[in-house]
């Protein structure tokens, strides 16, 4: 069995729990039937997987946001928290299509993430190139640990 690397104090479980549960929501509608056709189930919301790296000299984040343009996306940071939201439209179908299988999630998006002390709020940046948002976070000069000497007293 492999083993996984913590990946550290800023994740964020609740990101993969909302992804099981999508993923057990498509399984239900699907087996039973439940999604109306031509549309999505109401009420299930659409996470777009994001990873986080923390390097010695920043943390770069990386979300899969295909279809989307620049304009459709945000990015905020406030009170140490990453805020991404956006929202992907619906494609327009010909009316003379029935749809067989619905997967592709539409609809708003909001992602969280809680910066570990010592980000650089003020330094980050962000680009959009293939349908991947990667957003830069430097971590302020000096934020690494300070080793400190037990003295003999």
């Amino acid at each position: 069995m492999a083993r996984h690397p913590w990946p550290g104090p800023a994740w964020d479980p609740s990101g993969d729990l909302v992804a099981l549960q999508q993923e057990m929501n498509r399984l239900f509608e699907t087996l039973l039937g439940l999604v109306p056709e031509g549309g999505q189930a109401a009420g299930i919301a659409w996470v777009p997987p994001m990873d986080v790296c923390d390097g010695p000299t920043g943390l770069r984040v990386l979300v899969e946001l295909p279809g989307l343009t620049q304009e459709q996306i945000g990015i905020e940071v406030r009170n140490g928290t990453l805020r991404i939201r956006g929202e992907r439209p619906p494609d327009p179908r010909p009316t003379q299509e029935r749809v067989l299988r619905l997967e592709r999630r539409c609809g708003a998006f909001a992602r969280s993430l809680t910066l570990p002390a010592g980000a650089n709020a003020e330094g980050v940046r962000a680009t959009y190139r293939d349908g991947v948002l990667e957003i830069w976070i430097p971590k302020r000069l000096g934020a690494a640990p300070r080793i400190v000497a037990v003295e003999n007293s």
